[in-house]
Order: C-alpha cells, then structure tokens, then sequence
C-alpha cells in the first residue's frame, strides 16, 4: 500500500531545502580547493626559479674544481719534467767538463811519452839543448801572466852545462824583453823555469821568442801569446 507521507509538500520542502544546502556548500569548497590548486603551482613555479641558480651554480663549481686539480695535475708534471731536464742538463755539462779534463791528461801524457822518447834517443839524432815545453797562465795580479818553461838536454852528458835564455815578446810593432829569476844557469838534464811576468796595459802582445844558448848549441822557438786555463 502506496505511503501517503512519500509525496508530500512537506517531504518535497524537505528534498528541496537539503538540495540547496548541498548545492550552497560544494560551490564554496570547490572554489577553495581551486585556489588552493592554484597558489600551490604558482608557490612550485616559484621555488623551481629560485633553486634553478642554486643547481647552475653547483655544476659549474663541479667544472671549475675539477678543471683546478687538472690544471694542477699538469703542472706537477711540468715540473717532475722541468728537474728531470735539469738533471740531464747538469749530466751533460759535468760529462763535457770530464771529457776536457779527459784530453787534457791526454795531451799531457803524450808530451811527457815525447819528453821521454826524446830524452832517450841516440845523442846523433837529438839537439844538444832544447826548449821542450813553454805556456803561459792567468795570474791574480792585474798586469800579470804567469809562466812555465822546460829546457833539456841529452842524458850523455854527465857534465852539467851553462845556458842562457832570452825572452822577447812582440806585438802591435813593438817588442820588449821579458826577464826570468836565473837568465843564466847550470843544468845536467833539464831545467824548469816559472814565475810572473808584467805586461804594460798599453801593450797588446802578440807571440813571444824564446833564445836558448848553451855552449856551441842552440835552439829558438817561437810561440803565439795565449794564456791557458790551469
């Protein structure tokens, strides 16, 4: 049997009323969930702008670090490189010196073999008297150069001889005799000479003559005015 309440005014007012109430309270809540949407996107495009900078800067701090050690890196290599390279250079300097004083012992080896030789030869092929060995050296006075002479004689002679020797130096067109300690002395076999001569700062010599006179023999040479590092 039909209810006769189900349609009446007063359950249709009822309806009618609760619609409006519901229909009066969603269009508020949709209207502040809207606005809620809305500040939330505006407030995440805000915070992505400001930490965009943040995250730019981050990376190229990264770059510049590792572009610092690179850098850095290289030159630690550069310079192991630049003292192996020094090493090398002193090695060579130190094997060039060592091979000068290599051909220096050298040289004065095969004069003293030629000293040698000539000393011990038959008196028929030797001089008499002979200047076997003359040089010149930097001296520490200014105006001075320091000497060194060698005069022989054959071994036969057991008797000692008298010699004299005359220096002569000449340059520029100019000559000037040189004196030593003993111009005049006695040897048997050989005789050595050094000192320190003064040379005028106007004078430029040139080559130097040295006479070496011994009874009836002779012997004269000339050399040209060098000094010799010792």
């Amino acid at each position: 049997m039909p209810n006769p309440d189900r349609w009446s005014p007063t359950r249709f007012r009822r309806l009618a009323s609760s619609a409006r109430w519901q229909a009066g309270l969603t269009r508020p809540a949709l209207l502040l969930a809207a606005s809620a949407v809305i500040l939330l996107s505006v407030c995440m495009f805000l915070l992505g702008r400001l930490s965009t900078p943040a995250i730019v800067d981050q990376d190229t701090l990264t770059s510049l670090r590792a572009q610092a050690s690179r850098l850095k890196a290289e030159q630690e290599a550069a310079a192991v490189r630049a003292g192996e390279y020094a090493i090398i250079q002193q090695a060579s300097s130190r094997l060039q010196e060592d091979n000068r004083e290599l051909l220096a012992s050298m040289s004065a080896l095969e004069d003293r073999v030629v000293f040698y030789k000539r000393m011990a030869a038959p008196a028929a092929t030797r001089q008499r008297v002979d200047i076997e060995h003359f040089e010149l050296l930097p001296s520490t006075r200014p105006g001075h150069v320091r000497y060194r002479l060698l005069v022989t004689r054959p071994q036969g002679s057991d008797a000692p001889a008298t010699a004299a020797i005359r220096v002569r130096v000449s340059g520029g067109g100019r000559q000037q005799d040189l004196s030593l300690a003993q111009p005049r002395f006695q040897f048997r076999y050989y005789q050595q000479f050094s000192g320190e001569w003064a040379v005028p700062a106007s004078f430029q010599p040139e080559r130097i003559d040295i006479q070496l006179r011994s009874g009836a023999a002779a012997a004269d040479r000339r050399f040209k005015w060098e000094l010799k590092t010792p």
